[in-house]
C-alpha cells in the first residue's frame, strides 16, 4: 500500500459521500435511506466550498482510490453563516424525503441537528475566535493504523500556516478514547469538555 496526500476536487464528491456514511453510526446501522442525508450534514459542503481547504488520501496501488479525507473550513463563522445559506435548505429537504412519518422526522432532525457558533456559549465563541478553523477526519475502516490519519493532519495543518490561519479546532464523543488518544499524540490540547464530547485546540506556528 501506497497513500498519497492531495488537495480535494470537485470529482471526490461521491467517494466522500461514501466514507462519511460507512464511517457514521448511521452507515454502520445499514440505513440506506440516509445515505445522501449524512453526507449533506457532515462533509457535502466542504467539498463544494470549502474545496482547496481540504485533503484526501489516495491508494496509488488501487488506481487513486480515495481512501480518507480531512475536511476543513478556515474561518468557522463564515461556514456557519454560508452553510445556512447553501447547504441547511438541501439537508432539510433530504430528511423530509428520508422520513415520510413526522414522530421519525423530529427524531431524526434531532440527530442531524446543526449547532451554529452562534448560538453556543461564551467559552465556544471565545475558542472559535483564537482557533478559527475547524476540521472533520474519516478514514475507510479497511484503511485505519496504516498513519493516514497523521500524514492529513501534517498536510492539513502546512496549509493553514501558508494561509495564515492562527489554529483550528475539532470536536469529538468523549467516549471515543482511542481518538483522544491520538489527538493529544498530534500535540493538540483538550480545551473545553461539553456533555459527552470535548473540543480540541492546537496553534499553528
Amino acid at each position: 500500500m501506497t497513500i498519497e496526500i492531495r488537495t480535494m476536487q470537485l470529482g471526490d464528491e461521491p467517494t466522500i459521500e461514501d466514507i462519511c456514511y460507512v464511517t457514521s453510526p448511521w452507515g454502520r446501522d445499514g440505513k440506506q435511506e440516509l445515505y445522501h442525508t449524512v453526507a449533506l450534514r457532515w462533509a457535502v459542503h466542504y467539498v463544494r466550498h470549502e474545496t482547496e481547504h481540504c485533503h484526501v488520501a489516495i491508494d496509488t496501488e488501487e488506481q487513486d482510490r480515495v481512501v480518507g479525507y480531512l475536511l476543513c473550513a478556515p474561518d468557522t463563522l463564515r461556514y456557519d453563516e454560508e452553510y445556512e445559506e447553501l447547504t441547511h435548505p438541501l439537508l432539510k429537504a433530504s430528511l423530509k424525503e428520508a422520513a415520510k412519518n413526522p414522530v421519525h422526522r423530529a427524531k431524526l432532525a434531532a440527530e442531524f441537528s446543526v449547532f451554529p457558533v452562534s448560538k453556543m456559549g461564551p467559552k465556544v465563541k471565545k475558542l472559535v475566535e483564537d482557533f478559527p478553523a475547524h476540521i472533520h477526519i474519516d478514514i475507510y475502516p479497511s484503511h485505519h493504523r496504516r498513519g493516514i490519519g497523521r500524514m492529513l493532519f501534517a498536510a492539513h495543518e502546512a496549509h493553514l500556516k501558508e494561509i495564515g490561519c492562527p489554529g483550528y479546532h475539532l470536536g469529538v464523543g468523549a467516549s471515543n478514547e482511542r481518538a483522544v488518544k491520538f489527538y493529544k499524540a498530534l500535540g493538540m490540547t483538550d480545551a473545553i469538555h461539553q456533555v459527552g464530547s470535548i473540543m480540541f485546540t492546537k496553534p499553528i506556528p
